[in-house]
Order: structure tokens, then C-alpha cells, then sequence
């Protein structure tokens, strides 16, 4: 059998592996991605937004500054790259809860950290049929969300068209770990680095992950919106619909749509939408979140030519381009792992 020599291995093709394939390919990096090419990955059914003001109570995103100013040129860069389209930059539109939330939001205006993510405060409503925004609302810029089946399969092609990419299940018991390379079938590498999703079966990373699955709908309704809307529940405006989400449950990890999960959503959107609306789609995924809420990155504490780069969770349109980058950094010498999101943190 004919050994081909390559730098990684790369298991898994989601968000995370996308995106670390790329930037080792930008590197001259030789690399293989094998990838269990399946429906049920979080990536594909992930709503793909971006925002740097998150939370119940508002708050700058965990590391803005850093990540947002040049995230959108970063996703271009693949579009041009793949020769597809799938990155869509949209202003959201938060409308206030109450007057303290309205006057909450005008000290943050005035604060230089929110200011450049922040694009208007209106004290009115702007009049958005059937949208309940009576104190008016914050738009928020820098926002928007990745068409993220659509760029897996861009990406997916790309490396295929190049012999990067595999379609398989990969098998744990053909794996040789040395204690300067890889080998796994007709492959040879420095290391292999896993990019699975949190529901993995892998027997080398026994991580305290957080998944959480998360129900989004497809409705049809008579509103019109350049905005995305976003209080409860987000609204984000396409061609012919408006896809709504989402829902948190820790407990029932599947990814089929649950009752229970859309009856939910639905009585949340009815407290930001009171138009009438027909339901065009349903579905699930599953996010790999983890306790923190900040992704698992770097190499095993027994295994040095294994290392992991997964756990982005729902903010993961905006971490993974950056720490792919540091990741690779740290591969190839020029930097110390980031302890905040270092693998070693819960081993």
C-alpha cells in the first residue's frame, strides 16, 4: 500500500473543520479532511448568525474587539475563494422590553466600547406590521449570518476538487499513534486533529461538553424587514420566509424536531410577532456547546500528535475564523495556546 505523507489529518468537516482546512491550506500546509459527509451535523441546521451584542442581558460578545472588524472579509475571502455565495451582513433590530431597558441602552450608546457596534436607537416604533416594538428598539451593525449548508458544501467541493477531502466513517482501531506521527490507513501525518461536534463517539476525548439541541422554524407571514428582529426569539429575513429560532434543551440531544421544542418557540414569537403566519419547515441540531461556553483547542495531555479544535457552540460563526488562525499559529510554533479556550483547562 502506497503511504502518502501529509502535515494533519483532519476529522470532521463542520464549521470548525472548514475552517481550520482553509487557513492550513493558506499556510501551504498539506493536510487530508476525512468527513462523515451526514444530514445530522450542527453546522447544517445551525441558523449561522453573527452578532456582536448577545445575551439576555445585551452584552458585548466574549472577545468582540477582536473578532468582528474584519470577520465579514474573512467569509468573503471564501466566497471568492469557492466561486459561492452564502455570507449575508444584516443589521439587527432588538426592540426594548421596557423603559429601563430603553434607558439601559442609552447609557450604551454614549459608552465608546458599544458604540461601533451599535448603528441607531430609536425611541419610537418603526412601524414593522405586526412586530411588538412600542418603546422603539436598538439596531445593532456588524451582524448578520452565514448560509452555513450552503458553505459547507462550497468548501466541501473545493477540497474535493483538490483530493483533499474523504467521505467516511472514520475507524478509531485503524489509527497508530506514534510519538512523532500518525498513521491511519494509506495516510502518514504530524498530527491529527479532531473537529467531530460534541456527540462523537471518540474514545480519546472524554470531554465535559454541553450540548444543546435547538429547534428553528421556516415561516411565511405578510411582514417585510431589512432587519433581522431579535427579542426571544430571532427573525431573520430571505428571499420568501423568515426563519425563526431558537430553543435551549440540554436533555433531549436528538435532532428531529420535538413538539414540545416548537410550541415553545411558537409562544415566544407570538410575544415579538402578532401576525398571522403559516410554518413552512421545522428543524434541529444539536450545538456543541461546553460548560464555558468557549471552544476546546489543542493537543492531548498523553498524546502529543492529537489534538482537538471543536466545541464552538452558538458562537461559532464568529470564533472559528480567528482561532483557526491561532491554532495554526500555535502548530507551527509561532504562539502559545490561548489558555481561555486551551483543552487542558478540564483535564
Amino acid at each position: 500500500m502506497r503511504i502518502t505523507k501529509v502535515d494533519y489529518i483532519i476529522v470532521g468537516q463542520g464549521l470548525a473543520g472548514s475552517w481550520l482546512a482553509l487557513e492550513m491550506e493558506r499556510r501551504g500546509l498539506t493536510f487530508a479532511v476525512i468527513n462523515e459527509d451526514k444530514v445530522k451535523i450542527s453546522s447544517k441546521k445551525a441558523a449561522g448568525i453573527y452578532n456582536p451584542i448577545t445575551g439576555r442581558k445585551m452584552i458585548k460578545t466574549w472577545r468582540a474587539d477582536q473578532l468582528f472588524p474584519s470577520l465579514e472579509d474573512e467569509y468573503r475571502n471564501i466566497e471568492n475563494l469557492t466561486g459561492k455565495h452564502f455570507l449575508h451582513p444584516i443589521s439587527i433590530y432588538r426592540p426594548f422590553k421596557s423603559i429601563e431597558d430603553q434607558n439601559d441602552w442609552g447609557g450604551k450608546v454614549a459608552d465608546e466600547s458599544h458604540r461601533k457596534f451599535l448603528k441607531e436607537m430609536h425611541a419610537m416604533s418603526l412601524g414593522l406590521t405586526g412586530v411588538h416594538d412600542e418603546l422603539g428598539g436598538i439596531i445593532i451593525n456588524q451582524s448578520g449570518y452565514v448560509n452555513l449548508p450552503e458553505m459547507l458544501l462550497a468548501v466541501q467541493n473545493y477540497l474535493l476538487n483538490k483530493g483533499l477531502y474523504h467521505s467516511e466513517v472514520f475507524d478509531y482501531e485503524r489509527m497508530e499513534l506514534n510519538s512523532d506521527s500518525v498513521n491511519y490507513k494509506n495516510y502518514s501525518a504530524k498530527k491529527i486533529i479532531f473537529c467531530e461536534g460534541s456527540l462523537s463517539n471518540n474514545p480519546y476525548w472524554i470531554l465535559p461538553f454541553k450540548p444543546v439541541r435547538g429547534e428553528i422554524i421556516d415561516i411565511t407571514c405578510d411582514l417585510k424587514s431589512k432587519y433581522i428582529i431579535n427579542q426571544g426569539v430571532f427573525m431573520i429575513p430571505k428571499a420568501d420566509r423568515f426563519t425563526v429560532g431558537s430553543t435551549y434543551d440540554h436533555n433531549n440531544l436528538c435532532y428531529e424536531p420535538q413538539e414540545s421544542g416548537i410550541k415553545s418557540l411558537e409562544e415566544r414569537l407570538k410575544k415579538l410577532f402578532s401576525g398571522r403566519y403559516e410554518i413552512l419547515d421545522k428543524r434541529a441540531g444539536v450545538r456543541p456547546a461546553t460548560h464555558d461556553r468557549k471552544p476546546y483547542i489543542g493537543l492531548h495531555h498523553k498524546y502529543k500528535t492529537l489534538g482537538i479544535f471543536n466545541g464552538f457552540g452558538t458562537k461559532g460563526v464568529s470564533l472559528a475564523p480567528h482561532f483557526a488562525k491561532h491554532f495554526v499559529d500555535v502548530l507551527q510554533g509561532k504562539s502559545e495556546i490561548d489558555e481561555e479556550v486551551h483543552v487542558q483547562r478540564v483535564i
